[in-house]
């Protein structure tokens, strides 16, 4: 697909212009690739942390029957599989 790329761009194959525009592609290629994969594992911290304070406050809830305990249909909930305990961020722990 790069071949046709450079090739389309007017470079002939096995000149230096058309190694050099390989090259480049390729380059672009794994920053772009790289730049995914950092934003995609700033989105998991950031999940993780998220779920990490849900968990806090169903715990911190718990027994408060202002707030309906945690479970499945909850929306924004999760399943601790750690304690095998629902925990959301309006709702309490049991």
């Amino acid at each position: 697909m790069d071949q046709q790329t450079c090739a389309g761009y007017g470079f002939a194959p096995g000149t230096d212009a058309f190694a050099h525009c390989m090259m480049s592609t390729a380059q672009q290629r794994e920053a772009i690739n790289a730049a995914r994969a950092q934003q995609q594992a700033a989105i998991y911290a950031q999940k993780q942390q998220q779920a990490s304070y849900y968990k806090q406050l169903s715990l911190q809830r718990s027994g408060d029957t202002r707030f309906p305990v945690c479970n499945a249909a909850s929306p924004d909930n999760g399943l601790d599989i750690t304690t095998n305990s629902w925990y959301g961020s309006n709702c309490r722990a049991r």
